[in-house]
């Protein structure tokens, strides 16, 4: 069996660490969803059959827990294997033969599980199946390759079960009840495995274009199959000539503006039974209306049938208390087991709202079960419609937050931790997740916004930081109140110790933006000052050395001089007016006639010139070349001087004055030309050394990019050899790629930076008006200054990574609300 590649490997992993928790959280949703089915059911056999069905799952779960891996693993290493030369197709007989392997095609049940969980993986198994391709070396989309695909998952579960038990209808109720969890739980997986693809620059494969035989099929999908993440229908059925709004009718779901009873309707209400599950039991389609239509209908009393589904579920909330919990030295383990890796390459851990906490850092509620219960409690007393979606809003987003991988494990289990505090304050006030200025909401994101200062969360610098964010939500949970104002108080008290942290990184801070700041208004004003110079009629045939001289070194003197001045002067220092004698001294013409007068100008000039460039920084070995040509262009005159005194005569003798100018370099006698003639602005401003020091270049200078990407090979060859001889031989990506992310950064935004051998998270503070200039701050107000040519090196080299630090919680909305456009099954309300 040939060995899947580090990447590959490194996708397995990801979804084999997370299996246990993925099937205990679907096995909790099939027992609920079987539980109410036996109370729907008015047939004894049938109630009978249901609660065999979910008390065996319930005898079964911890064992399944410890096994699973083991079956997805074997699953997982055939899956590459798999013989994808008899793609299934749709026939007249069965509508259900959507997958190839032979194992799920014994098992009806099977079969339709996977066939209900395409339309709701659509999204991202589109984005996943390229991706995978790619990894697997196809050079277009062969969906049916794919190594993760759902009919994988399909085929352990059922291997699973059918070792737990023999009873095939049994296993089939299993499988049936446990279709939209698994369904939730496979998004969530392809995304974060897609963006390990993505993190790690896979390209994605392309997909084949294909005519589809029936005509009728050609018609309603214009003669092409795709799968693309942005169609809201299953290009899989399309391509094999079904009609996709048949296919949505015939699993259930109803395609998004359809004329349909829906929840969404003002006349009807999710079941009640669906509101007193433990487990948020509504579509989001229930909380994107809640939140920006509402209706009266959420202002309904709670019916019977809620509070006998609350009471149940509290039953079985006591059955799992009974239930072993995690060693605290496993917990650890499971934390810790990254920490030796790149903190950019550490896998984020697996946390939801079931996930066990540590009780030494969470007490009482690190436990999922002592959670739950608060929730359950509090829909106990729930009256309205509005409060038991409220609780449901809440631990959905908790949810949704605790799953962004961007956050630091910690600060995700920080939020879970929260949400019996978060819970109470949805009874006073169902919706106040969607108010901006809500002070819970204030907290968790400036918590959330300040955590992204830091990119590793073993680090003392982070833990200090933690410490006392975990101790505010602790004592929130303890006040058991529903008043907003605790969590005013908490978010004012951490942001007063962040002041104090971060005055003495702001006085840094601003000391640098101040040199370079200054530095970027004194080369605009240089730059003016240049083409101001550049009108005086008098430069007409100066040599060019001299007025690059003007337009370079002379103008930022001026413009220095111009800048600090505090009295309002016209020509601070007299740097202007050395201009005039300047271009009068390098005319030869004019100072072989009155050389006099050259003589007495000098010594004052040559003080005046050295004393600007002295202000400005420029050390002597720097300017010595320009004195140097300027000493050359007066030769002539120095020539005439020395020849009247060795012959002590009124008239000099021509002579050496020809031997004199033989010796000069006759490029620097040249006139200059049209282009030196006219001033360029500087595309970036000049600095001096102390400059440099202060805006952190010098900082950058021992990882500059030559450096860096040497090490980057170095670091990815014990990945994969053929990846890192790919990267030595073509150097760096598209420049392209890299301005368009580099064009994309704001102040403000966050970037893991790879400097002096380590990985720091650093904040965008400045960008030169130009763009051509960019400082960023790590820990400790450290400046990180780099031109735009060494930014976009870096970002092509993957060695400035941008951080999307966006509100964690208007994003978890967002993503709520995406999903609520989404086709959705309709559940009629229980009789």
């Amino acid at each position: 069996m040939t060995v899947p590649s580090r990447l590959l490997q490194q996708c397995f992993q990801e979804a084999l660490s997370g299996a246990p928790e993925m099937l205990a959280r679907c096995a909790d949703s099939a027992i609920a969803s079987l539980q109410a089915a036996e109370k729907a059911s008015k047939e004894v056999a049938q109630r009978d059959r249901l609660a065999l069905a979910w008390w065996g799952m319930l005898q079964n779960k911890i064992q399944w827990g410890q096994t699973f891996s083991q079956h997805l693993r074997d699953a997982l290493m055939a899956a590459p294997e798999a013989n994808s030369s008899r793609p299934a197709l749709l026939s007249e007989s069965s509508l259900l033969s959507l997958v190839e392997d032979d194992a799920v095609n014994e098992s009806l049940e099977s079969a339709r599980l996977v066939h209900g969980l395409m339309p709701v993986l659509e999204q991202q198994l589109a984005v996943l199946d390229a991706l995978m391709s790619s990894v697997i070396g196809l050079q277009t989309v062969q969906a049916e390759r794919n190594p993760l695909r759902p009919s994988v998952f399909v085929r352990a579960l059922r291997e699973l079960m059918s070792s737990a038990e023999s009873e095939p209808e049994v296993r089939a109720l299993w499988l049936r009840h446990m279709d939209k969890a698994l369904g939730r739980e496979l998004q969530k997986l392809y995304e974060r495995v897609a963006l390990i693809l993505q993190r790690a620059n896979v390209q994605e494969a392309g997909y084949r274009v294909r005519l589809v035989d029936d005509a009728g099929a050609s018609t309603r999908s214009g003669g092409l199959s795709t799968r693309s993440g942005g169609l809201g229908l299953s290009s899989r059925a399309a391509g094999l000539g079904v009609s996709p709004n048949s296919q949505w009718q015939d699993m259930g779901y109803v395609p998004s503006g359809q004329d349909t009873p829906s929840w969404a309707s003002a006349d009807h209400l999710p079941p009640m039974q669906s509101l007193g599950r433990m487990q948020p039991g509504v579509d989001h389609q229930v909380f994107h209306e809640f939140l920006n239509q509402g209706g009266k209908h959420f202002d309904r009393h709670l019916t019977p049938d809620y509070y006998e589904q609350v009471s149940e579920e509290l039953a079985a909330i006591e059955a799992f208390a009974a239930i072993p919990v995690l060693d605290e030295s496993m917990i650890l383990e499971q934390q810790t087991q990254y920490r030796d890796l790149p903190v950019v390459d550490r896998p984020a851990r697996e946390i939801g709202i079931s996930s066990q906490l540590s009780q030494k850092a969470w007490g009482t509620y690190a436990a999922a079960h002592e959670r739950s219960r608060v929730l359950m409690h509090l829909k106990q007393k729930a009256q309205r419609v509005s409060q038991a979606v409220g609780l449901d809003l809440v631990r959905t987003l908790v949810s949704q937050v605790a799953s962004d991988p961007l956050l630091l494990g910690p600060v995700r289990e920080a939020v879970v931790a929260l949400e019996p505090a978060l819970l109470r304050l949805a009874m006073a006030n169902p919706k106040f997740f969607n108010e901006d200025e809500h002070p819970a909401r204030r907290l968790i994101e400036s918590v959330a916004q300040r955590s992204f200062k830091f990119n590793d969360e073993f680090a003392d610098e982070f833990d200090s930081f933690f410490q006392p964010v975990q101790q505010a939500f602790k004592d929130l949970n303890a006040q058991a109140t529903n008043d907003p104002k605790p969590f005013a108080d908490a978010l004012g008290a951490l942001r007063e110790g962040w002041a104090a942290q971060d005055e003495k990184e702001l006085a840094l801070q601003d000391n640098s933006l101040q040199s370079i700041r200054y530095a970027e208004e004194r080369q605009a004003l240089a730059d003016q000052i240049a083409w101001d110079l550049s009108q005086r009629p008098d430069v007409d045939n100066a040599p060019g050395v001299i007025l690059d001289f003007l337009y370079g070194p002379w103008s930022l003197v001026i413009a220095s001089a111009k800048l600090g001045d505090t009295e309002g002067q016209p020509d601070p220092g007299g740097f202007r007016k050395v201009v005039s004698n300047l271009l009068w001294s390098v005319k030869k013409e004019v100072t072989l006639k009155r050389p006099k007068e050259l003589f007495a100008m000098v010594p004052g000039m040559l003080a005046t010139l050295h004393a600007g460039l002295d202000m400005l920084g420029k050390t002597r070995e720097e300017t010595k070349a320009f004195f140097d040509a300027l000493m050359r262009l007066h030769q002539p005159v120095l020539g005439l001087r020395r020849a009247r005194i060795r012959n002590d005569a009124s008239n000099s003798d021509p002579a050496p004055l020809e031997i004199s100018s033989m010796s000069m370099d006759l490029d620097e006698t040249l006139p200059a030309t049209p282009e030196q003639r006219k001033p360029r602005p500087k595309a970036q401003p000049w600095l001096g050394k102390s400059e440099i020091e202060a805006a952190g270049f010098e900082d950058t200078l021992p990882t500059d990019y030559g450096d860096l990407i040497e090490t980057q090979v170095q670091a990815r060859a014990s990945e994969d050899d053929s990846q890192a001889a790919a990267l030595a031989e073509e150097g760096e990506l598209e420049d392209i790629t890299a301005a368009a992310v580099l064009v994309g950064l704001r102040e403000g935004d966050w970037v893991d930076l790879y400097s002096r051998r380590e990985w720091l998270r650093a904040q965008l503070i400045w960008a030169s008006s130009k763009g051509t200039l960019f400082m960023f701050v790590s820990r400790g107000g450290r400046p990180h200054s780099m031109t735009k040519r060494s930014c976009e090196r870096l970002i092509a080299s993957r060695l400035l990574r941008p951080v999307n630090a966006q509100g964690v919680v208007q994003k978890a909305l967002q993503a709520m609300a995406v999903e609520s456009q989404q086709p959705r099954r309709v559940e009629p309300e229980a009789a």
